[in-house]
């Protein structure tokens, strides 16, 4: 008999043992049950400050303390019937440091296709492995417990060849000899756990082939989260039942009364940002997405935790006992990949990294993990991929990125990895590949689209765009999906259609954390306010106001003038590259015309754009990183996102651009450590022009919501002075005389 395809753990093969109905609606139908987890909640408090302590043992105690605090109010614990317990809690931290342990890791990850579990402490120099326990000691327990560490024997010598010489279990409710409970592992009980851990999979699968087999629920189990199920009959009145079925990027949902359907249409459903413009033109405009479909009863897929929670909140709304079965219809990929124990690289992933990684692979399948630029998002993405072992593809929309990526794969992984896009087509079983070239060729990867089992979209807050949800529906038989973005919101509203393809956000990590923890650095934000004589000011407001229709034409007639050819603020970023002369800078704008005028006017300056040559960007950016040239210009659509150069120390962003998520990003650029890099300056413009000084509020908002502090610079209007004629900087003068015009100085 064949076994169980998925990695099980010790508590999922108990959990089996004592109930094989249990373990099929938890793991296989995933079917939420009413379960209690407040001692489970106070033992992650506890395991995780254990965890931040060990091994280097550095972390003063009162930090410590401000740790068990915080940890304890995450889970609510004041609110819980443990609400008593705080200190007996923190007793049993103490007990865990006063045992002094030597400890080379904690949670020490053992992965196999078929086994996986996390060892507490590991102690490699003397081959010793320890599990920390919460719980009262009984007899009971004792003979579980010795049973858990045996298995955690048998995985150390699967994965190092070296029996340990002891396993140890702490009770930490106890100080002295009752607090010790251990064995010495043999060959023979190795032998015996894993002809146990075998058999009970094939059990497992057994099971699944014949669902009709299953026995009723043991009744003698008392931490059964599904007691409320036990003596209910198919046509009970008491059982509010749904059948949850999944076809690809979509499921359907039978059982919903007209209230549900009511409901779930305006949840997800919503206007888009510009309704109001749309509908003063055309008046019937239907401005509403609509991600529910009432007449199909189907949603995105992305939706289906949020939508499960919702069916079991409304059948407990209506005293009815909630009864929700899945069916999934998908058909997976078998195949699983060899991969290293660990990234090839050497590189040590750093905790809030590991935490990242988690809050995906231990309890989500679909997600958004929002990952500050800076934080290591290539990383964490390339350690999810060896954790799931499954074919995979990453989407990203910049050429930029894609060799970049395909370099931080293989360098870490060991094995090929392939590319779709820039002109090639290589597909392996870990591809990386651009939107752009997957939906040009959309039918021609169709085959190969509908085998991959984990798709991971890069820049994930792009996913609203109807490209992203086109790809998502071909993929119908992706398991995992993941999402990556520094900033998981859209500018435009459209946050909800994100949701749908790569459903809600699983972590986040602001810069200011990583500033905090000294993993970034600390920016220096300056926004400069340059007071514009009035006669200047009314000349470009003349030049820019014919033919005005709303106000997105506004903008895009003004925007040249006030920004674009805007004299007094194009000298003032080429004075500040001039102060900054030994630093590495880059500017960034948002129109051609404005690179140019940029790159003229600053010596020794290079501007790249999309419209350049591949070799000609590449050779920018090498001389750039490496070189003597230290100003950069470049487009904002290539540099807010993904493009590393850690030496970076000035960014002037020019472009006056709408919106938070292009501000955080651009701002991400500048925050990175490098060696001999003392300072992370980012400079700005408080325009002062009707919606480019809104655009300026905002940006400064989004950065003093993410915690920075932000110095506006008030500019003396009489500095710079212009030519009257043609009111072009007095920089150009020759004899008091405009070199331009030959008119006199004003």
């Amino acid at each position: 008999m064949k076994e169980y395809e998925k990695a099980t753990s010790f508590s999922q093969n108990t959990l089996f043992e004592n109930c094989p109905r249990t373990w099929y609606m938890k793991y296989i139908q995933k079917i939420p049950g009413i379960e209690d987890l407040v001692y489970a909640h106070r033992g992650n408090v506890v395991h995780h400050c254990l965890e931040n302590y060990y091994p280097d043992k550095k972390m003063p105690i009162p930090e410590l303390k401000q740790m068990f605090n915080k940890e304890w109010k995450k889970f609510k614990l004041d609110e819980s019937k443990l609400k008593n317990k705080k200190d007996e809690t923190w007793l049993m931290i103490l007990n865990g440091i006063n045992l002094d342990l030597y400890v080379t890791s904690t949670e020490l990850k053992i992965y196999f296709p078929d086994v996986v579990a996390y060892i507490d402490v590991v102690n490699s120099r003397d081959s010793i492995i320890t599990d920390w326990k919460t719980s009262t000691r009984s007899y009971h327990n004792e003979e579980e417990y010795i049973k858990q560490v045996k298995f955690y024997a048998w995985l150390y010598y699967r994965k190092f060849k070296e029996l340990p010489k002891y396993t140890d279990v702490k009770y930490l409710k106890y100080s002295g000899t009752k607090s010790e409970l251990g064995c010495k592992p043999t060959m023979e009980d190795i032998k015996e756990i894993e002809s146990w851990h075998h058999n009970v999979r094939e059990k497992m699968q057994y099971y699944i082939d014949n669902p009709d087999k299953l026995p009723q629920f043991n009744q003698d189990y008392f931490f059964c989260p599904y007691k409320h199920l036990w003596n209910l009959k198919k046509d009970d009145k008491n059982i509010k039942s749904f059948i949850i079925t999944i076809y690809g990027n979509f499921f359907y949902v039978e059982g919903m009364d007209d209230f549900l359907k009511e409901h779930f249409d305006n949840k997800y459903s919503y206007e888009k940002k510009s309704a109001y413009f749309i509908k003063q033109k055309y008046p019937n405009a239907n401005t509403t997405i609509r991600l529910f479909s009432k007449r199909l009863k189907r949603f995105p897929i992305g939706f289906l935790k949020d939508v499960m929670q919702s069916l079991h909140d409304y059948a407990v709304w209506k005293k009815k006992t909630p009864v929700i079965k899945i069916v999934d219809k998908k058909y997976l990929d078998k195949k699983i990949l060899d991969m290293p124990d660990k990234l090839l690289s050497g590189k040590v992933l750093r905790p809030y990294q590991i935490k990242a990684v988690e809050s995906f692979t231990r309890r989500n399948k679909v997600g958004i993990l929002e990952l500050t630029t800076g934080a290591g998002k290539s990383l964490i993405m390339t350690e999810i991929v060896r954790r799931l072992r499954v074919k995979t593809l990453v989407v990203i929309d910049k050429r930029e990125l894609l060799y970049q990526l395909k370099d931080t794969l293989e360098t870490n992984l060991g094995m090929k990895v392939g590319i779709v896009g820039d002109g090639k087509k290589d597909i392996q079983d870990i591809t990386v590949a651009t939107i752009q070239t997957l939906m040009r060729n959309l039918n021609e990867y169709k085959e190969y689209l509908q085998e991959v089992r984990f798709l991971c979209l890069d820049e994930t807050h792009k996913a609203a765009s109807k490209s992203y949800y086109k790809l998502g529906s071909v993929m119908k038989n992706t398991e995992f999906r993941a999402g990556f973005s520094a900033t998981a919101f859209r500018d435009d509203g459209n946050d909800m259609m994100m949701n749908a393809v790569t459903g809600y956000k699983l972590f986040s990590l602001t810069g200011q954390e990583l500033i905090d923890k000294g993993y970034l650095m600390k920016p220096k934000i300056n926004f400069i306010f340059l007071e514009i004589p009035t006669q200047y000011k009314k000349e470009m407001e003349f030049k820019s106001s014919s033919g005005l229709i709303n106000s997105e034409d506004e903008y895009s007639m003004f925007y040249p003038n006030f920004i674009v050819n805007n004299y007094y603020r194009n000298y003032k970023i080429k004075t500040l590259c001039d102060k900054h002369k030994k630093d590495k800078t880059l500017i960034l704008v948002k129109q051609i015309e404005h690179g140019e005028k940029l790159e003229e006017m600053i010596p020794n300056s290079l501007y790249i754009y999309g419209g350049t040559k591949k070799t000609k960007r590449d050779k920018a950016l090498e001389d750039f990183k490496n070189g003597d040239r230290n100003v950069l210009i470049a487009t904002i659509s290539i540099f807010a996102e993904g493009v590393d150069i850690p030496s970076l120390t000035v960014i002037i962003n020019a472009a006056a651009n709408r919106g938070d998520v292009k501000s955080l990003q651009v701002l991400g650029r500048v925050l990175r450590t490098k060696e001999g890099k003392d300072k992370a300056i980012y400079y700005d413009f408080m325009d002062s022009y009707k919606f480019f000084s809104n655009a300026s509020k905002d940006r400064m908002k989004i950065f003093r919501k993410e915690g920075h502090s932000v110095e506006v610079i008030k500019e003396d209007p009489n500095v710079l002075s212009l030519c009257s004629s043609c009111y072009c900087m007095t920089h150009t003068l020759k004899d008091g005389k405009c070199g331009k015009c030959k008119g006199d100085k004003k």
